[in-house]
């Protein structure tokens, strides 16, 4: 949506929405197509390149989910003489006679002719003599062959990131090599003649850098292998020199010198490297965003130089586009809609993310604040904030009570890639 250039209006024209943008990327990004087999024991945070079928049933018998007595229900109203037992790991006899009962153990085999196990809390026991004081039903408690997974059936779909419960779930089925993307190499660099990294000493005029920092943190996982190229001077041939070093970087990862100023050359040099598919996004912070290829197959993301604007770029496209290069499916992130406390400010024209504050109050409503100025060079306010207010495109702010959309920052965690 492109609203007219106004005085009260925040839009460009030449912008385009966060949607087209992550299509037009989405869309445009290889997949990459290298795997390597690796032990289950070295695989948290990798993503699977093959999907994995179930080798076993899962549980791979009849088994007791409660400590307690395994029977027939015909005969629980009789009293049962208790001969045998089956543990976890050590099963009793396959056959129970008639007129008999088995103690039992939890995930223990269940003997064939038992079709109910009574808690041991339900029955009363004198000596060998077994008498059931609830009366079961037939299933009661017990856990039937496959009933986790049944052999030949999907386990993990291709694309899903390891984590506990998927490393678990290997486990549980014996299996301990699986077949994952290989990392996705990215390159980060930092572009300005006034940046320095600690610990240096600034000179007039100069800061420290603090975008490779915070974007190295924010897209490293164990998928991923980052490096830092440092910072790279405000001319077309530093830029150019980085690009070298970064020749077997899949993407590439760069902040600062993308806007209109006359020390920004990322985008002149990217079109002489490669190409340029979308410049300049309806957000803020985060407008002067670049993406294209410095070449065939090498994705380039060149974020704006404030940090907060870097942040939320990154955030929104980058890690997304990291998803797609390891053949993860696409992600969008649900919103809460929660009540401000704060009054918001902004003009129509541009979606707005606000750095801002979920908790609850004294009656346990959750509720959403500012943490105050918004500037994108405030990157003491990402310190402070837990989520982002996202302010639709017309919008003019929010006053207190209004229901805004918010996303909390634990969705754009490593589980997340």
């Amino acid at each position: 949506m492109n609203l007219p250039p106004r005085a009260d209006c925040d839009a460009d024209i030449n912008a385009i929405s966060i949607d087209e943008a992550l299509v037009r990327i989405e869309s445009r990004l290889p997949k990459l197509d290298r795997h390597e087999s690796i032990d289950c024991t070295k695989a948290q945070g990798r993503i699977l390149a093959v999907g994995v079928h179930s080798p076993i049933s899962v549980p791979p018998f009849r088994a007791s989910a409660m400590d307690g007595y395994a029977l027939r229900v015909a005969e629980a109203g009789n009293e049962l003489t208790l001969i045998g037992h089956s543990f976890a790991g050590h099963p009793g006899p396959d056959s129970i006679a008639v007129g008999t009962c088995q103690r039992i153990t939890t995930g223990a085999r269940v003997p064939d002719e038992a079709n109910a196990v009574v808690q041991q809390e339900n029955v009363d026991l004198t000596g060998n003599t077994v008498v059931v004081n609830k009366a079961p039903t037939v299933g009661l408690n017990i856990r039937l062959p496959g009933s986790d997974s049944q052999e030949g059936t999907p386990l993990i779909n291709a694309g899903t990131r390891l984590g506990a419960a998927q490393l678990a779930l290997l486990a549980a089925h014996g299996i301990h090599n699986v077949l994952v993307h290989e990392h996705i190499n990215i390159a980060v660099f930092s572009t300005g003649d006034e940046l320095v990294s600690a610990p240096d000493l600034l000179s007039n005029g100069q800061i420290y850098d603090a975008n490779r920092p915070l974007l190295i943190a924010l897209l490293d996982s164990p998928a991923v292998r980052i490096t830092d190229l440092g910072i790279c001077g405000d001319t077309e041939s530093d830029i150019e020199e980085l690009l070298k070093k970064a020749a077997k970087a899949d993407l590439i990862v760069s902040s600062g010198g993308v806007s209109v100023g006359d020390a920004d050359h990322v985008r002149t040099v990217l079109e002489r490297f490669g190409r340029v598919d979308l410049w300049k996004i309806a957000m803020k912070p985060g407008r002067p965003l670049t993406f294209g290829f410095s070449r065939p197959e090498q994705a380039y993301f060149g974020l704006p130089g404030n940090p907060v604007s870097a942040a939320l770029t990154a955030l929104l496209f980058v890690k997304p586009a990291i998803r797609t290069l390891l053949g993860m499916p696409a992600v969008r992130w649900p919103q809460l809609q929660v009540p401000v406390v704060s009054k918001l400010s902004k003009l129509p024209g541009r979606v707005e993310y606000q750095r801002a504050v979920l908790d609850q109050n004294e009656s346990g409503i959750w509720q959403v604040s500012t943490t105050g100025l918004q500037d994108s060079h405030v990157l003491s306010s990402l310190n402070t904030a837990n989520c982002l207010i996202e302010l639709p495109i017309e919008s003019s702010g929010a006053k207190v009570g209004d229901i805004v959309q918010v996303i909390p920052f634990a969705h754009f965690g490593e589980g997340s890639l």
